[in-house]
């Protein structure tokens, strides 16, 4: 099953880079390919004309999937931390309700009836 899910991945990258390919080859206007300008990378050496087409689309998924995990990684984390404190709590819970079993019957033990106290 994971040889499957490993082809199956390997084809979607396969097909992604063909796909920035075309669009790389579709963005061209008089034999110059198109370029995006980014407002913050305008500064940067090398890109004062801007960025192709095909990197801004491969650069902004990329920052997707970056921002997604982290998110991903704080949900995780909080849920494992919430699980660790049930089990915390049903431990200390488990260790009392086995001293009142343990605890001898012939012990007085004084059991008030709170509802009918209420009632009355």
């Amino acid at each position: 099953m994971k040889l499957i899910k490993y082809l199956f991945w390997v084809l979607l990258l396969i097909a992604s880079l063909i796909f920035l390919v075309q669009l790389n080859e579709l963005n061209q206007f008089d034999g110059n390919t198109l370029t995006i300008k980014i407002p913050f990378l305008l500064n940067m050496e090398g890109y004062e004309e801007g960025f192709n087409v095909w990197l801004v689309l491969v650069l902004s998924l990329t920052i997707g999937v970056v921002i997604g995990f982290l998110l991903a990684s704080f949900q995780i984390i909080a849920h494992k931390k919430e699980a660790f404190s049930i089990k915390s709590k049903l431990r200390r819970t488990q260790i009392e309700l086995d001293s009142l079993r343990n605890q001898s019957i012939e012990d007085e033990i004084e059991l008030i009836d709170e509802i009918s106290d209420e009632i009355l």
